[in-house]
């Protein structure tokens, strides 16, 4: 069934659409009908079928129990969605030649660090309604309009643990990332990492906008890809919802995806079996081009993706988060504040470390506590990717968990209780894995020994199924402070694993100076020799300017950068941009706070407890420090510099702040911009975006009253009068619930025609918006709150 997904396929389009052409009511739940009216969803599978789909996918989007619950139906899980690929076999009877594929969405909460849910509380969720599908036996199953890494990455493990049948990913993008920062490479990255038989995207704002998202997916990925748009973005027209984009010009904007090497394609929001038959028919006789895929090795945060291999720029590695011989890392681990921590990741990206090795390991430590909330700490604003440095198998095995990427693992070793413990766990979440060339003997002296254990681990990786180029040797370096010829050795064992094994080489290159003084020019020098020997990773500190200077320059003279692109770039940036100096006691200043708010820094609050020691007015520090800090947070935002993650981390190193100072002034004295009603309009029980505006309102200094999703006009209108409130702000995220938006509006302005109203939501526009009544459009939670510092005068 796997190698169907190498053929030309056309999948169906919307399901929504046509199930409210038959009946289903704004703000029901679409999944019931499978039950309830399972004939109208038989017909819908029929309509498509007809029109020449290849594969029809079942009516089980929001069939997991988060989303049934908003309806009274988290008991029906099983029931629901074991009848949904019921009905679609039935569907099938007279297409034999055709597919079923198995839908499921996300559960409309985020995984952390964004969310309070569990990667396995996640996990436990998809794998119930993943265990209901396959007991009726579709042919495939689809992730699909997911946006977070962490709960497709969930998602689909659970569907690995569970079946055998092929599982396509495919994530929905706002212009060239996702609403949480994900890139289509990452994405890419990461999800055929962890096993998925396909990946693409689908949703979004229709085929111009996902055209160069699919492009950069297909550059990432040998898999086939999949692509799905929506028939535009939704319009509203004489009271009812339409999209922009009919069979024949969504086919002509198909058009362009045809070139990229790509072979499984269908339409989502707002498309009908007429998308799919011209479809299907511009495709009878299309064969794919061949695609250049890039080659290398991937390893990958949410947003960027970094490529190791022996014809690219060698990396490195900040070795500084180890709590080892470094008292107050150690105790900022065990106290839980992560404010060190954070400061030595912070600057060792900035000094361009290319990947940050975490260590936790030190007396006293919850080592499995502590790794899960440093890497969920780290992820919403360190770009670059993480290694997950441990071999305690449990601890390993969190972090892992817990990142939205593809990590490192350092390490393993030749000891079978090493292999046996830590290489499935490698394979199990598309990791990466360090071998190091000891084993029960210990670490061999000479170099062929060396080689040896590299070849048993290896061997054993490639049984498993860990792909070459996910493997990455460690020749250790020994102090030549006791053996003169140690580091020889080391020189000698990287040549032949290069040579004879054909994989990458890492090492922790400061080992070599153990124990001697001046050790950062030993440390250099001996960096330029095992660069010259081919080594792809180099663990160092690169804060040391000496190590940084060395890897610009031997990189450059080992024919590794190309062009000399790397060396004259950071050289030319050096001018204006000084090297930054390890991590000190930084005085506390305003202008310090306002950087510590932008990159959504733990030490904020004890900045400003410094700053209120010294005698600065807590109004100064709020004025002059936090909110010229949110604006260019918000600045950033809009740029498409930050995205979800780094929003709501400033957003809580703001409020942080906020709480503290709140205690400087008397009850009477404590500041309000004003009262905000916000909520979701009835039926809709959608509700992230809706919170984002709400943290950014209160960091900005609004009283915000949340009602939450699901509102009726009625609550709404009785919230403003208790409150007396200034504003109402209104979310809608279905085309099917964005028609209770001017009905709100009326009634609410009919009773209390004082209050200002804005709307928007992932389906509402401002010509939507505005026409409804609305007296301002939000965009998103950085427009909202410049419109309501507008409307607030």
């Amino acid at each position: 069934m796997e190698n169907m997904l190498q053929r030309v396929l056309v999948f169906d389009g919307a399901m929504g659409t046509l199930l409210q052409e038959k009946g289903l009511e704004p703000g029901a739940c679409p999944e019931l009908m499978n039950l309830a009216e399972p004939e109208k969803v038989k017909e819908v599978h029929e309509a498509y079928l007809l029109a020449g789909a290849d594969v029809i996918t079942t009516n089980t989007f929001g069939g997991n129990r988060i989303k049934l619950a908003e309806y009274g139906l988290a008991d029906r899980v099983v029931e629901i969605n074991k009848k949904a690929v019921e009905i679609a076999r039935e569907a099938l009877l007279n297409y034999p030649q055709s597919f079923v594929a198995a839908t499921i969405g996300p559960t409309g909460r985020f995984v952390e660090p964004l969310g309070k849910m569990t990667f396995l509380e996640a996990y436990e969720i998809f794998k119930e309604q993943i265990e209901a599908l396959v007991s009726a036996k579709p042919d495939f199953l689809i992730l699909e309009t997911f946006s977070d890494l962490g709960e497709i990455r969930a998602a689909l493990l659970a569907a690995r643990d569970t079946c055998t049948i092929p599982v396509i990913c495919s994530l929905t993008f706002t212009g060239r990332k996702t609403l949480t920062g994900v890139s289509p490479a990452s994405a890419a990255v990461v999800l055929e990492s962890m096993g998925a038989q396909a990946i693409g995207a689908n949703c979004s704002g229709g085929p111009e906008e996902l055209f160069p998202v699919v492009k950069e997916i297909a550059m990432y990925t040998k898999l086939p890809v999949i692509v799905q748009p929506n028939a535009g973005l939704p319009q509203v027209k004489e009271g009812k919802v339409s999209y922009p984009l009919g069979p024949a010009d969504f086919l002509q904007t198909m058009e362009p995806f045809f070139t990229l090497g790509i072979n499984i394609f269908g339409s989502c929001c707002g498309s009908t079996p007429e998308h799919t038959r011209l479809l299907k028919t511009r495709l009878a006789d299309y064969q794919p081009p061949v695609r250049e895929v890039i080659k290398g090795s991937f390893l990958a945060s949410r947003e960027k993706v970094v490529i190791i291999g022996s014809s690219t720029l060698p990396k490195i590695i900040g070795e500084r988060i180890n709590p080892t011989a470094r008292k107050k890392l150690a105790e900022d681990m065990k106290e839980g504040s992560f404010a060190l921590v954070q400061a030595e990741a912070q600057a060792q990206q900035e000094a361009g470390a290319h990947l940050l090795d975490i260590n936790i390991g030190a007396p006293g430590i919850n080592e499995v506590e502590t790794i899960g909330s440093i890497i969920n700490l780290l992820q919403q604003n360190i770009l670059i990717p993480l290694v997950i440095d441990s071999t305690n198998p449990e601890v390993i095995e969190k972090g892992l968990q817990v990142y939205h990427g593809k990590a490192l693992v350092n390490s393993v070793n030749g000891e079978e209780a090493s292999l046996n413990k830590i290489l499935p766990l490698v394979k199990c979440y598309g990791a990466g894995v360090i071998a190091l060339t000891l084993d029960e003997k210990g670490i061999p002296s000479r170099a062929e020994e060396r080689l040896l254990i590299a070849e048993r681990i290896i061997d054993r990786c490639m049984r498993l199924g860990i792909p070459r180029e996910d493997i990455y040797v460690d020749c250790l370096a020994l102090t030549i402070g006791t053996d003169d010829r140690a580091a020889l050795e080391t020189l000698r064992a990287i040549k032949m694993v290069k040579e004879k094994l054909k994989v990458n080489t890492v090492l922790g290159v400061s080992n070599v100076s153990y124990g001697l003084p001046n050790r950062s020019k030993i440390n250099a020098a001996f960096l330029a020799m095992v660069l010259g020997q081919g080594l792809d990773l180099a663990i160092i500190n690169p804060l040391d300017t000496n190590m940084l200077d060395i890897w610009q320059s031997a990189s450059l003279l080992a024919g590794r950068d190309a062009k000399g692109q790397n060396y004259l770039y950071l050289n030319s940036r050096e001018k204006d941009n000084p090297p930054k100096k390890e991590q000190g006691n930084l005085q506390p200043s305003l202008e310090l706070l306002n950087k510590l708010v932008v990159t959504g820094s733990r030490q904020a609050v004890k900045t400003v407890e410094g700053l209120l020691e010294e005698g600065v007015a807590p109004l100064e520090i709020i004025n002059k420090g936090l909110v010229p800090g949110l604006i260019l947070v918000g600045e950033k935002y809009e740029k498409g510099e930050y995205y979800l993650p780094q929003l709501m981390l400033s957003a809580e190193t703001a409020q942080s702040c906020f709480t503290r100072l709140e205690k400087c002034f008397k009850e009477e004295e404590k500041l309000s911009k004003g009262t905000i009603v916000i909520g979701t309009v009835k039926g809709d029980i959608h509700d992230i975006g809706k919170n984002m505006v709400a943290v950014m309102l209160r960091n900005h200094g609004f009283k915000v009253v949340d009602l939450g999703k699901n509102v009726s006009k009625e609550d709404f209108l009785k919230s403003l009068q208790k409150e007396k409130a200034d504003i109402l702000a209104l979310s809608a995220l279905m085309t099917t619930t964005m028609q209770e938006i001017p009905k709100t509006i009326d009634y609410v302005k009919k009773h209390y025609p004082e209050v200002k109203i804005i709307a928007g939501g992932a389906v509402v526009t401002k010509e939507f918006a505005l026409n409804a009544g609305a007296d301002g459009y939000g965009k998103d939670a950085v427009e909202a709150v410049k419109l309501v510092e507008s409307l607030r005068g």
